[in-house]
């Protein structure tokens, strides 16, 4: 036991070392397709959707934010009424987020992102879901159909308090994790892997659940990001946005221990 405990403790320390350069910027290299946004940010978000206008201070709403990866897929809300813009909050300890009021507020990439030219994705989002009321999305790849998901996080996945992550290839896969009661903060990681096959929901940097069934065949597709709801016109996600990437891509052991312990920076979830 002591000797385990030694290796986590090695391990941990060598993650913290890392973070004093480690960036999500890092996983969108060799042509990887993908997105990160960052609300910490301020030189990322604007009030409108044309980005004219910059946030400058908290409870001012976010119509579009810029997509630090280097990719260029930024999200905006093209709804043109400021009352579906989250708003840009801070929590108690001082850290940034948006906010999503379960009804009406959600962004989605300006354009489709297209991952057809792989079947692996990492997504890894910084979240405190507010209520287990009715199911939220707080991220979802696809058409805005419920016949297209290429994957999604849900936050919860209906009037229970779990988290769920799913995973579509020509056939459809879901994870669930439950135990998770709102208000909580969690960093929540689904990694995506069609021909593997698997589909695997983390929870605060530890493996929740697992599926090996079957997810058909093809690939992730050339689909829109949509963040805070299903298409923007349901699922809407009540809760806080504190950061979110996604990599087309099957990441590396220490790239998602990574990622994810900059997002617990951001969060403080764990």
């Amino acid at each position: 036991m002591k000797i385990r405990a030694t290796k986590l403790t090695a391990i941990a320390s060598a993650i913290q070392k890392l973070l004093g350069t480690f960036t999500p910027q890092s996983l969108f290299t060799s042509g990887v397709n993908g997105a990160w946004y960052d609300p910490s940010d301020f030189s990322t978000m604007f009030q409108d959707a044309a980005g004219t206008t910059p946030v400058t201070a908290v409870g001012q709403p976010v119509g579009r934010i810029l997509d630090k990866s280097g990719r260029g897929n930024h999200a905006y809300n093209p709804s043109g009424n400021s009352a579906n813009y989250p708003v840009l909050q801070q929590d108690g300890t001082g850290r940034y987020y948006l906010a999503f009021n379960g009804v009406n507020q959600w962004l989605r990439s300006i354009g489709s992102i297209d991952l057809t030219y792989g079947d692996k994705i990492f997504v890894a989002a910084g979240t405190r879901k507010l209520s287990d009321a009715a199911r939220g999305m707080p991220v979802e790849f696809g058409d805005g159909s419920i016949n297209t998901r290429q994957f999604q996080i849900n936050a919860p996945s209906g009037a229970t308090n779990d988290y769920r992550f799913t995973s579509s290839g020509s056939a459809s896969v879901n994870t669930t994790a439950t135990g998770y009661t709102a208000p909580i903060t969690n960093v929540i990681s689904g990694i995506g892997d069609i021909s593997g096959p698997k589909a695997v929901l983390r929870v605060n940097a530890a493996q929740a659940a697992i599926s090996t069934a079957s997810q058909g065949t093809g690939n992730y597709g050339n689909y829109p990001l949509y963040i805070g709801a299903r298409g923007g016109a349901s699922l809407f996600f009540n809760g806080r946005l504190y950061g979110l990437v996604v990599a087309g891509k099957a990441a590396s052991a220490g790239e998602i221990a990574s990622t994810e312990a900059w997002l617990n920076q951001k969060t403080g979830a764990y």
